[in-house]
C-alpha cells in the first residue's frame, strides 16, 4: 500500500508577503503615466491605506521579533539595530518600529483600525500614546470608549487637533471644574519642563550663510511661526520690496520651506534692537481666548488662535507683556460685532474671524489664518452687503478663487454659527473640522 506524501503548506503570513511582493513586481512605475488623473488619485489614496495596513503588520511582527530575543542571541544591541543592519541602515526607524509595536500592544482596537487601513501610522501613534497615558483608575470600559472616540475623531481632525483632543479625552469621565483644574495643572508642568529644555544653536557655514536649530515651548514657537507666516504668506509680497531676494520672492512657485526661510531672515532684520532686552513686541498678532473665570480665578486653561493650549498663568502673563490680544467670551464662543460702512474688514474684525475660524474654513483645508483672506460670503459689498463679522469667512487664496469660480454655497451653521459649504450639485453641507476645547 502506497503512502501519500505529506505536503507542508507555508504559513499564511509567508504566503501573503510573497503575494504582496509578486503584486509589486507586476506594477511598472512607467505605467502611471497612462492613467487618468482621477484614477491616479484614487489608486494613490488606496496605496496610502495599503501602506497603513502594512505598517500594522510590521509593528506586530517587530513586537513578536523583539519578544523572541533573537537580536540579543545574534549579538545585536537591540531589535531596532538588527533590523537597521538588515535593510536601510536607519537605526532610528528600526527603534521607532519597535516602540510602535509595544505601544499598539495595549491599544488593540487602534492596531486593528490601522490594520484595516482606517487610520494612518501617525494617527495610530497619537491614539496609542493617549491610551497609555490614561489614569490608573480608568476602567476597561472607559479605556475602550476613549480609544473608539479617538479612532472616530481621526477621520475628521488633523494631527495637531487630534493630539490636542487626545490630551483631554478623559474629560467625559470627570466634572467640568475638576477637568479644567487638572488640565491647567498639567499645562503648567509641561510649560515649566519646556522652558527647562529650551535651547538654541547656530553654526557658521562659512559661505555667507548660517544654519541652526532650536527647541522652544509651544506658545513661543507659535509666536515665531505666526510672525514668519505673516511675512511669508502669499499676496504679502509688498513687504519684501527692499529685500535682497525680492525678485526671487515674487516667484509663486517658490518652495514653501525656502519662502519661510526668507521670511525668517526678514523677521531678524526687523527685530527692535533698541528695545531689547527691555520691552517685547511682535510684528504679528496672536489672540488668546479665555473665559472670564480664567481672568478672575486663574484655574482654567486658555487657547491661542493657533489652537495651542496655555495655562491660565501664562495666558495672563502674555496678555500683559506681549502683543497678545485677549478675547473674553461669555456663553457662545463668538465675540460680539458691529457692522462697519467700509468694504474691507477692520483689524479687530479680522482678529475675531481668525479666532472663530482658526484658518481656511473650506472643508479639509489646513491653511493657517495668516494665509487667509476675509470673504463676504452672504452678499458681496458691491451688491450692497455689509462688512460684518457674521458676513465674513476666512479662506485661503486658492479656495477663495474656487468659491467664486464654482459658485459654492456658504452658510453659517444653525447649531454653532460656524461656516459650512455646499458644492454645486450636492445637497450635503460640509465644514472644516478643527478641534477646539
Amino acid at each position: 500500500m502506497s503512502v501519500a506524501p505529506v505536503v507542508s503548506l507555508p504559513h499564511p503570513l509567508v504566503g501573503a508577503v510573497e503575494q504582496i511582493e509578486s503584486a509589486l513586481d507586476r506594477m511598472p512605475l512607467a505605467a502611471w503615466a497612462g492613467l487618468e488623473p482621477a484614477e491616479v488619485q484614487g489608486l494613490v489614496e488606496r496605496l496610502m491605506r495599503v501602506e497603513a495596513r502594512v505598517k500594522a503588520q510590521q509593528a506586530a511582527g517587530t513586537r513578536a521579533l523583539d519578544a523572541s530575543g533573537l537580536a540579543k542571541s545574534r549579538g545585536a544591541s537591540s531589535t531596532g539595530a538588527m533590523l537597521a543592519g538588515a535593510f536601510g541602515g536607519d537605526r532610528r526607524a528600526g527603534d521607532q518600529m519597535v516602540n510602535m509595536g509595544k505601544a499598539l500592544e495595549s491599544a488593540s482596537r487602534t492596531e486593528d483600525a490601522l490594520a484595516r487601513g482606517e487610520i494612518g501610522p501617525l494617527q495610530a501613534a497619537i491614539i496609542a500614546g493617549a491610551v497609555a497615558d490614561l489614569p490608573d483608575d480608568t476602567t476597561p470600559e472607559q479605556k475602550q470608549a476613549c480609544e473608539d472616540t479617538l479612532i472616530g475623531d481621526a477621520g475628521r481632525y488633523n494631527l495637531k487637533d487630534l493630539r490636542n483632543r487626545s490630551r483631554r479625552i478623559t474629560d467625559q469621565f470627570k466634572p467640568a471644574p475638576e477637568v479644567d483644574q487638572i488640565e491647567n495643572q498639567d499645562l503648567e508642568r509641561r510649560e515649566e519642563d519646556a522652558w527647562r529644555r529650551a535651547e538654541f544653536w547656530m553654526v557658521d557655514n562659512r559661505d555667507g550663510t548660517h544654519r541652526g536649530g532650536f527647541v522652544l515651548p509651544d506658545a513661543q514657537a507659535d509666536m515665531l511661526r505666526t510672525a514668519i507666516e505673516a511675512i511669508s504668506a502669499p499676496r504679502r509680497d509688498h513687504l519684501h520690496d527692499d529685500s535682497p531676494a525680492a525678485e526671487s520672492y515674487y516667484d509663486r512657485d517658490l518652495a514653501h520651506r525656502h519662502r519661510l526661510g526668507m521670511g525668517f531672515a526678514e523677521l531678524c532684520g526687523h527685530l527692535p534692537a533698541d528695545q531689547l532686552p527691555g520691552k517685547g513686541g511682535l510684528g504679528a498678532t496672536l489672540i488668546v481666548r479665555l473665559d472670564h473665570e480664567t481672568l478672575v480665578d486663574g484655574i482654567k486653561a486658555a487657547t491661542l488662535s493657533t489652537g495651542t493650549r496655555l495655562s491660565a498663568g501664562q495666558a495672563r502673563q502674555m496678555a500683559c507683556r506681549l502683543g497678545i490680544i485677549p478675547q473674553v467670551f461669555g456663553g457662545k464662543s463668538l465675540p460680539l460685532d458691529h457692522g462697519h460702512e467700509q468694504r474691507t474688514f477692520t483689524k479687530t474684525q479680522r482678529q475675531a474671524l481668525e479666532n472663530r475660524d482658526g484658518g481656511c474654513t473650506f472643508p479639509e483645508c489646513d491653511r493657517p489664518p495668516e494665509w487667509c483672506e476675509a470673504h463676504h460670503w452672504n452678499t458681496r459689498w458691491a451688491d450692497g452687503g455689509e462688512t460684518k463679522l457674521e458676513d465674513g469667512v476666512l479662506v485661503c487664496p486658492f479656495h477663495h478663487r474656487t468659491i467664486h469660480d464654482t459658485a459654492t454655497a456658504i452658510r453659517m451653521s444653525p447649531v454653532d454659527g460656524h461656516p459650512e459649504y455646499q458644492p454645486p450639485g450636492s445637497k450635503v453641507w460640509k465644514r472644516n473640522h478643527r478641534w477646539r476645547p
